[in-house]
């Protein structure tokens, strides 16, 4: 005799099956008819329109930091190797373009340093400009 346990449409089917001398099954009992949680329906997704937070910084830095950067790629190489040089008073005294820079977009200083990738973008882009 064997004995096979299963799924079947959400339902657990257990088959007890005595098998004749030449290999047939007699006889499958259905045992329970409960539903799977994979079928129950999830609820749609929630979609909001509501735009960038207003503590984003305006484009118009992130192009003046552009204008920088073509501007000045040697100081936006070494920024890209080292994003806390942005920081780095001695830095900033022997690049005074940059702490210039700076001054003129008070903002744009604790931004980089959140993230830094939002300002050292692929310099394919720089050169489109």
């Amino acid at each position: 005799m064997g004995l096979k346990v299963g799924k079947f449409a959400g339902a657990l089917v257990i088959a007890v099956l005595p098998v004749l001398a030449w290999g047939v099954p007699v006889v499958g009992v259905l045992v329970s008819a409960t539903p799977s949680s994979a079928q129950q329906p999830s609820p749609p997704p929630t979609v909001s329109a509501q735009g960038a937070p207003n503590s984003d910084l305006p484009l118009a830095d992130y192009r003046a930091f552009d204008s920088f950067a073509v501007a000045h790629p040697e100081i936006v190489s070494k920024l890209s190797h080292n994003p806390k040089l942005i920081e780095d008073d001695h830095y900033l005294s022997q690049h005074p373009e940059l702490r210039d820079f700076l001054a003129s977009h008070t903002e744009l200083r604790s931004a980089f340093m959140e993230d830094p990738g939002d300002f050292l973008a692929p310099n394919s882009r720089r050169k489109a400009e």
